[in-house]
């Protein structure tokens, strides 16, 4: 009795165990994870590896909050593609029973509180998952090894090698404190030392120059260096004759310091005044370029200029009177005179017998629908935008292709893509009312890119989007 009282005021002083989810996942029906829930938290499931079970399976949605934690309480909640059971200790019942009377509706999904004693299953496609509210079992310790087996630190020591490391360690803080301790400027050092023994150093022997002898006047003069008579003196080059060069002797009244006389100098001038003037007169048959060179502008007085022509009786001919006429057979036509007739009795006729091309008729296209399978920061109004500004010409080629086939083609395309973490588009699949033209869709859809999706958390993510365009002829 005395050995039984510890443990009761053990077991009273620690209270009852609180109750936990406890959850199973099968998948084929074989089970493929079980988990105690010891943490308080929500439980999600999806394809994400976010959620607290990640299933990759297409029935799935991308993160999906199963069971919600409001207070102490959980809720379960389901949405119309999920399937199962739920018992709550006094009665089973269905999810179509549930969500006919006990569940409370909340738009796209429906919510049910559940109890301590409640369990059940959920089914989503191939996916089965088991709950039932259990007990905590106590956390299993850590294991260790006995202390015998342990040892202590000491032990674990190996003595050479502390005998070995703590040398090594002394050694290398007397050099340390050495290096610190030790000026080696006070003396040289052994490379030094070494290097002298070895290499002899370099001498150089310093040259004496006789400085220049002083005057007795107290100046420094440099002796005139006498020329070697060994050579003779090359003889100077002859100065040109004649030139501009003046007289040496001083200037006269008559003549300038060039040699020149003054009345010629003026001459000079005079004569290349006239020839500037001649060069720039109005007249061209005196050797005046400026006013010839005026006339000779284009537009410059050409009503006079036709009018001379005129007076003249000359005959005006294409080709300049050389026999030449005008391209082809004389009528107005664009191009290098090959293209269809521009002046034809009903408009421009083709020279091949047709009334010209063909017109293709142009296209309308409008959204008529657009739709977000998943919660992210990129919005189905984002998207539509970028779609009009920078996607809309493309689509629009697209179409005008297929008119060119069939001028009454209309009819409605979905698209259908995925935006990927980087923004771009990663899959996309096309249907509408014309092979060809979901093909040429297809093709401009999978280079679109948009801004990067993101999740409530921030992080990146995929988005899917579907939008629907009304294509018709106008």
């Amino acid at each position: 009795m005395a050995t039984a009282r510890p443990q009761q005021n053990q077991q009273v002083a620690a209270g009852p165990r609180r109750r936990i989810l406890r959850i199973g996942v099968l998948l084929g029906g074989k089970i493929i994870e079980e988990r105690l829930v010891r943490e308080h938290t929500s439980v999600s499931i999806g394809q994400s590896a976010k959620n607290t079970f990640s299933v990759a399976i297409e029935a799935l949605p991308r993160e999906w909050v199963l069971f919600e934690l409001h207070g102490d309480q959980y809720s379960l909640r389901f949405n119309n593609q999920m399937d199962g059971r739920l018992s709550d200790g006094s009665g089973v019942y269905t999810f179509d029973v549930l969500r006919a009377g006990r569940a409370k509706n909340n738009g796209d999904h429906w919510i049910l509180p559940l109890g301590e004693h409640s369990r059940g299953k959920v089914t989503v496609g191939d996916l089965t998952l088991l709950f039932q509210f259990v007990t905590e079992p106590p956390k299993q310790p850590r294991p260790m090894l006995p202390a015998s087996v342990r040892g202590t630190f000491a032990d674990r020591i190996d003595p050479h090698l502390a005998v070995t490391e703590s040398a090594s360690m002394i050694l290398c803080f007397g050099i340390w404190l050495f290096a610190m301790l030790h000026d080696p400027s006070v003396e040289q050092s052994f490379g030094q030392q070494a290097y002298d023994r070895t290499f002899k150093p370099d001498t150089y022997e310093a040259k004496t120059f006789d400085l220049p002898e002083q005057v007795a006047d107290g100046t420094d003069k440099v002796p005139e260096k006498q020329p070697d008579k060994g050579q003779p003196d090359k003889p100077k080059p002859d100065q040109p004759k004649g030139g501009d060069k003046g007289p040496t002797g001083p200037k006269t009244d008559d003549k300038t310091a060039g040699g020149r006389d003054k009345n010629d100098a003026v001459a000079l001038q005079e004569q290349a005044v006239a020839a500037a003037d001649g060069l720039f007169s109005e007249d061209e048959t005196t050797n005046g370029l400026s006013g010839g060179m005026d006339r000779r502008k284009p537009g410059t007085d050409l009503g006079q200029q036709m009018q001379d022509v005129k007076d003249s009786g000359r005959k005006v001919e294409v080709g300049g009177g050389s026999g030449r006429g005008t391209r082809g057979d004389g009528e107005a036509r664009t191009g290098t005179g090959k293209g269809p007739v521009l002046n034809g009795p009903n408009g421009p006729v083709d020279p091949n017998g047709g009334k010209g091309e063909e017109k293709v008729p142009p296209g309308r296209i409008n959204v008529s629908d657009k739709q977000s399978f998943d919660e992210s920061t990129l919005t189905p109004d984002a998207v539509l935008a970028k779609i009009m500004s920078a996607y809309m010409s493309g689509l629009k080629r697209c179409h005008k292709d297929l008119l060119k086939t069939d001028p009454v083609a209309r009819g409605k395309v979905t698209l259908k893509f995925t935006v990927s973490e980087s923004g771009r588009v990663s899959k996309a699949s096309v249907k509408g009312f014309n092979d060809g033209l979901d093909s040429c869709i297809q093709a401009r859809v999978t280079t679109w890119r948009f801004a990067e999706p993101k999740d409530k958390d921030g992080e990146g993510t995929d988005a899917d989007f579907q939008i629907t365009l009304a294509l018709q002829p106008e």
